[in-house]
């Protein structure tokens, strides 16, 4: 149920997508305290995009979407270091994270609403 979506003109500091979205998932998981097969993770690589009007700025722009969120604060400080410390030559200014919690009756997994 939580998906977190990362948008970025930054390209990843190891060239391996895959332990990307997996260590993601293994930390939303953990910290929303998620069963991690519930969790969805994307990384879409964009180098036309643009922070502050300029295309050679680096950033994220990521979206976290989940039932119900403990506390903000902390996760948001866990997923800007985590995005920082894997992306290459990204201001720690240009990363943005939208998160949205969804009521389960909105969100339908297997074809059983959640809610």
């Amino acid at each position: 149920m939580p998906f977190f979506i990362v948008n970025t003109n930054a390209e990843l500091k190891t060239k391996n997508a895959q332990d990307f979205v997996e260590d993601a998932a293994k930390l939303i998981a953990q910290e929303l305290h998620k069963p991690i097969s519930y969790v969805v993770v994307q990384y879409n690589y964009n180098p036309h995009m643009s922070f502050g009007g300029y295309q050679d700025s680096y950033g994220a722009l990521a979206e976290l979407k989940s039932i119900g969120f403990a506390e903000k604060t902390n996760l948001a400080k866990l997923l800007t270091e985590f995005l920082y410390d894997r992306l290459a030559n990204v201001e720690l200014n240009n990363i943005n994270i939208e998160f949205t919690d969804m009521p389960a009756s909105t969100l339908a997994i297997g074809g059983h609403l959640m809610g």
